[in-house]
């Protein structure tokens, strides 16, 4: 009795072990989620609608293919972000249409952004094209984060300015509050991508997500359907919502049902008023 009692105990013991080892592997992948940028202005863009759905396309607005592109990525319940173009210091003639600039008042600020949201279906969030400069100012990332709670809407800095106030101004709005922490593709080789995302891994291993950016060069697609083609166990490949707090996902949800219950209402009416 005495000798089975003991194996038993060394038998749980094991189990424990290797339960416990299992737990520290598991523990030990990190979460990335990538986004790429500068969607709609090539129709070649659509061949990025083969990589996972998991990948998030942030649309430009007004851009001969961005609201085509954006309903293909939803039948694919894909996510799809408003790519905002917003001033930089610099090569702002490269913004295009519906850009966000500093000398804007409010509403025509506002208006614009809502004029690109309707271009963009089935959005929900915004991420800023260029924007080195406005994005260090905080009235105009007020007056952004505030039609964004109003929508349910959430954003994602970009960062392309270290001194960017977009995050913080995000938290102060009641918004979830992402940024990139790496671009894949400033240097379009298979190396160079190899060495930005083996960063884009470890990083993930000590933050609780890690937002990774690429842009629809065939370099980029070719390199993304080769790694994420390939088994691994050392990430995880997840949604842009899914790092945002359930909690901070229900309230968004909320606001993005009465807001459109609203809009509805106003559009039901408007027509009498004009009357």
């Amino acid at each position: 009795m005495l000798i089975q009692l003991k194996k038993l105990s060394k038998l749980l013991l094991c189990i424990g072990l290797m339960t416990c080892s299992t737990n520290s592997f598991a523990n030990n992948i990190g979460k990335i989620a990538i986004i790429i940028d500068d969607i709609g202005y090539n129709r070649h863009n659509q061949a990025f609608l083969k990589l996972p759905s998991a990948i998030t396309f942030a649309i430009l607005p007004f851009t001969p293919y961005s609201t085509k592109i954006a309903k293909l990525a939803h039948q694919q319940n894909r996510e799809v972000l408003l790519h905002i173009p917003m001033q930089a210091h610099s090569h702002n003639h490269l913004l295009g249409k519906g850009a966000l600039m500093e000398q804007m008042t409010k509403h025509g600020f506002q208006h614009t952004l809502i004029d690109a949201l309707n271009d963009i279906p089935y959005a929900i969030g915004v991420n800023n094209h260029m924007g080195s400069k406005l994005t260090e100012e905080a009235t105009p990332m007020q007056w952004t984060m505030e039609l964004l709670s109003q929508q349910g809407l959430f954003f994602v800095d970009s960062l392309t300015s270290a001194k960017s106030v977009a995050a913080k101004t995000a938290i102060a709005a009641g918004l979830p509050a992402l940024r990139r922490h790496i671009f894949l593709d400033n240097v379009r080789t298979a190396e160079a991508m190899d060495k930005q995302f083996d960063q884009a891994v470890k990083h993930s291993l000590t933050t609780p997500y890690t937002i990774l950016i690429g842009h629809p060069y065939p370099e980029t697609l070719s390199y993304l359907s080769q790694r994420l083609g390939a088994p691994n166990r050392d990430f995880q490949l997840v949604k842009l919502s899914q790092l945002i707090p359930e909690k901070q996902r229900m309230m968004l949800d909320q606001k993005k049902v009465q807001y459109d219950h609203q809009h509805l209402l106003y559009s039901e009416v408007s027509p009498l008023k004009i009357q």
